[in-house]
């Protein structure tokens, strides 16, 4: 939005602007978009930075409750080797879920 708006008044200001002065608006607003873009592409990567310490912390979160309820294999870690064993973990944990409770319904 910010991008599109600033566009439009580059344009709007380009259709009033006098000729010979046509190539310092251009430079002037080259510059002022870069800024914005650059604005833009910081602002992207904070919040990027903020989504992944905020999955970091759902992970701690999760590991932690796990090896509290005393599921065996389960701890704080942030080695990919062990997070990827406790996510392969889970999804058989999931897929046990799975099977046990379609076989209580063929029992039904």
């Amino acid at each position: 939005g910010l991008k599109q708006e600033l566009f439009h008044r580059h344009k709007e200001a380009q259709q009033c602007c006098r000729p010979h002065n046509l190539p310092l608006l251009r430079a002037a607003q080259q510059r002022e978009m870069e800024a914005v873009e650059q604005r833009i592409r910081e602002e992207q990567r904070m919040m990027d930075e903020k989504i992944v310490l905020e999955l970091d912390q759902k992970v701690i979160d999760q590991q932690s409750t796990l090896e509290k309820a005393g599921v065996s294999g389960f701890y704080i870690t942030t080695n990919p080797q062990e997070l990827t064993l406790q996510m392969n973990l889970l999804e058989l944990i999931r897929k046990l879920q799975q099977k046990e409770s379609e076989s209580e319904k063929a029992f039904s």
